[in-house]
């Protein structure tokens, strides 16, 4: 699960930086012209997701107004409902319009009925108001509503939450729109303010962004996640965290392969390796009740050269189920962690590995690890989405010197995960992040040296210091602290727990089957808390 770097630099340099700009096709910038205020995350955070974009000038003009059919774009994509194909439209909205997707999912939903004039038309680039944006919101909302709610509610629960909110210009809300703004209202999506609600105000920009963090928000909030952990390298310290998960992988042994169809299980050399009085840690998964899976690591340069030795692959899964089967580990499955294939000729090879394995398996579950593909070409998504019973993303290591590019931005993340999802179904889908730091010295001299991965605890004792500036870093939505001493300034970026909840709260947003945890040793108590609040 330590993603190994492989490239070569003049490659990376070249699909990362051009002109210092980063070539991924995504939000790796801060906007020009970001403002401090209570829509930045927000602003970032659905960047991150796609779903909002700035302009060619790096600007979001967060005070522009917006367009009605601007705003289905953001409402449709938020409720990850858009299509390629173009159904029905209101009678002045062309197909070959760019937001005809967006305003057809609308209109054969019943969302913009109350929009359409007496014509049919819904004049697409009409600036939207306040009430508009709300009616909106609540009928896409009770549309998710059960029959018994969205019954109850239009009939008359709205005018006790009308009666309560009391704005002061209530009647200046459309009648047609009310039920519905009052819903959203009611779920706190929009508010008003001492002067009132006022409906009739266009709806600017970062207004917008606000409104839809909020309502995607109110969705995945109180959702509950299925953690894994892995338990690895020196994770004892957490042996009692293992409640809060749903699976353990043990990382205590990895592939040798010493060629000419030669390849066995090795468990008791390197850091991957079944430690003395594992029984313990055996036993407290059983307690909780999580599954135990076996990792079995490997990033070895002759790793290509195996999964092309037919023999060596008989050889080692013989070896493997050895283990497998040993009533001492009662495991209940395997988990795959081949990384490094960058050759695309790598990827059918690899697959039919995984076939011969689960071919073996019986009722052992199978799991595998899978990296970006932005450089690994030798990992048949598809393939092994359909093999695997889970797959863990491992969405991080983007760490590069050029710009200080942490770990695990969010942008990047998502990027990732996306991705996976064009060719693995959500419900196998499990996205991986590593508890890790990333560090740059610039001496005094103006020389910065290459990224350095700091202990975890190092770095919470250099937070704790006096001198050290910490910031929410956007748009990686990272923790970044800076400070210096006698060897130069420092820039830091941390997965700490505030930019581990976010991780999160993308799963859920993409409804994933969970989330793991690399590796359980680094996480802090504060980490710990966070998923005991977010584990089901």
């Amino acid at each position: 699960m330590k993603l190994s770097k492989v490239l070569l630099l003049t490659v990376v340099m070249a699909l990362l930086f051009a002109s210092q700009a980063y070539a991924y096709d995504v939000q790796l910038l801060p906007f020009k012209d970001e403002e401090n205020d209570y829509a930045k995350e927000p602003i970032y955070t659905l960047s991150a997701l796609g779903i909002i974009n700035g302009y060619e000038d790096r600007t979001y003009r967060p005070r522009a107004d917006l367009s009605r059919e601007a705003f289905l774009k953001l409402l449709v994509v938020a409720a990850q409902a858009e299509r390629a194909s173009v159904g029905r439209v209101p009678a002045d909205v062309a197909k070959d319009r760019w937001s005809a997707p967006y305003i057809s999912v609308a209109y054969e939903r019943g969302w913009i009925a109350s929009l359409l004039d007496s014509k049919g038309n819904v004049q697409p680039s009409q600036t939207i108001t306040r009430q508009e944006v709300a009616m909106l919101i609540g009928v896409s909302q009770l549309e998710a509503a059960d029959e018994e709610t969205r019954e109850q509610w239009l009939a008359a629960e709205w005018k006790k939450e009308r009666d309560a909110r009391a704005f002061k210009d209530a009647l200046t809300i459309d009648a047609a729109m009310q039920p519905y703004v009052y819903y959203a209202t009611r779920l706190g999506i929009m508010e008003g303010d001492p002067n009132g609600f006022k409906p009739r105000t266009p709806l600017i920009r970062k207004q917008a962004a606000a409104v839809i963090y909020r309502l995607l928000d109110s969705r995945v909030s109180g959702q509950k996640v299925d953690f894994t952990g892995y338990y690895a390298i020196q994770s004892y310290p957490a042996i009692g965290q293992m409640d809060k998960l749903s699976d353990v992988i043990y990382g205590w042994s990895h592939l040798q392969y010493d060629g000419a169809g030669s390849a066995a299980l090795n468990t008791s050399t390197t850091e991957y390796k079944i430690p003395g009085g594992y029984g313990e840690a055996i036993e407290a998964a059983d307690k909780a009740g999580a599954t135990k899976e076996l990792m079995v690591f490997s990033a070895a340069a002759n790793l290509k050269d195996f999964l092309k030795d037919l023999p060596a692959r008989q050889t080692f899964i013989a070896s493997l189920l050895a283990t497998l089967n040993n009533p001492a580990y009662s495991f209940t499955g395997v988990s795959i962690d081949f990384e490094g294939l960058k050759e695309a000729g790598s990827a059918a090879d690899f697959v039919g590995f995984l076939k011969e394995l689960k071919a073996q398996l019986g009722t052992l579950t199978l799991s595998v690890a899978i990296p970006p593909t932005y450089y690994y070409k030798g990992y048949d998504l598809g393939a092994i989405g359909k093999l695997a019973d889970t797959v863990i993303l491992m969405a991080y290591d983007f760490t590069h010197n050029d710009g200080m590019l942490p770990s695990a931005p969010l942008p990047l993340v998502n990027d990732t995960v996306q991705t996976a999802l064009q060719s693995i179904p959500k419900e196998k889908l499990v996205l991986g992040v590593s508890k890790q730091a990333n560090q740059w010295i610039t001496a005094p001299n103006g020389v910065t040296g290459t990224a350095l991965k700091p202990s975890i605890a190092d770095v919470e004792k250099r937070l704790a210091m006096p001198g050290v500036e910490k910031t929410w870093s956007m748009p990686y939505l990272l923790t970044k602290a800076e400070f210096k001493d006698a060897r130069g300034s420092h820039v830091l970026y941390y997965e700490d727990s505030q930019s581990i909840e976010k991780k999160i709260w993308l799963a859920k947003y993409y409804g994933l089957k969970g989330v793991s945890l690399w590796h359980m040793g680094n996480y802090t108590a504060s980490d710990w808390e966070l998923v005991g609040e977010q584990a089901s």
